[in-house]
């Protein structure tokens, strides 16, 4: 009898500090209310468990039914070990889309709802919400060409380069030949903004790159009334 008594009282406390699915609370007219933890990603996919609390050392996500949103993320904080804390926004639900705004990079974003349940939540990027991005890049970096050819190029010494835009994997994308004779500390303000937008995409989107570096011009010449970087 003792026995049976140890062996039930060893179930009950084992049982007792177990955290089941049953304890995770919800509301079931409101699934995505609640706190998410990040489970894994694959194929472009990422699943997060649904939890009564955030993890401290994880990245996860509340949705609260006022429309406040917290993602907990993390950073390197110039340690090398990770560093989370939480970041304040909004959120509006749209069917099937959620679109969320932050305080700090990245802004907003979009995520698409793939199946969403008591238990698990599977979204992915909203990809129209990436070509977006890309137009209003790309228009920024047609401002730069555009200024940077609005004169032939006659003579070389009226010539200077810049480097611009940001690789994935780090450095710039490039370098771009412009007169002196345009307004040179706005041309280069806007090539800082447009390489400090690419940086912010590349992270945003999870953009890969080869990591070669473009060999850096030593000068510009003019040929056919254009100019051509020396190297």
């Amino acid at each position: 009898m003792k026995r049976v008594l140890a062996i039930l009282t060893l179930v009950f406390t084992i049982s007792s500090c177990s955290v089941t699915d049953e304890d995770v609370t919800f509301d079931p007219k409101d699934l995505l209310s609640g706190n998410w933890t990040f489970e894994y990603s694959n194929n472009g996919e990422t699943v997060f468990k649904r939890t009564n609390t955030l993890p401290n050392e994880k990245y996860g996500v509340s949705f609260f039914r006022d429309g406040k949103f917290i993602e907990r993320t993390s950073d390197w904080s110039g340690t090398p070990q990770l560093v989370f804390s939480d970041v304040q926004g909004t959120y509006q639900l749209e069917k099937t889309l959620i679109k969320v705004n932050i305080e700090g990079f990245p802004g907003n974003y979009h995520w698409r709802i793939i199946s969403l349940t008591n238990k698990e939540l599977v979204i992915t990027h909203d990809r129209a919400d990436q070509e977006t991005d890309l137009k209003e890049l790309m228009d920024l970096f047609n401002k730069l060409y555009t200024m940077a050819t609005s004169e032939t190029c006659q003579d070389a010494n009226d010539w200077s380069f810049t480097a611009y835009g940001s690789k994935a994997c780090g450095g710039p994308q490039g370098y771009l030949a412009y007169p002196n004779s345009i307004n040179v500390n706005l041309f280069l303000e806007k090539v800082a903004f447009y390489t400090q937008k690419e940086k912010e995409y590349n992270i945003k989107w999870d953009v890969i790159s080869t990591c070669d570096s473009p060999a850096q011009p030593n000068g510009v010449i003019c040929e056919n009334d254009l100019p051509v970087l020396t190297y």
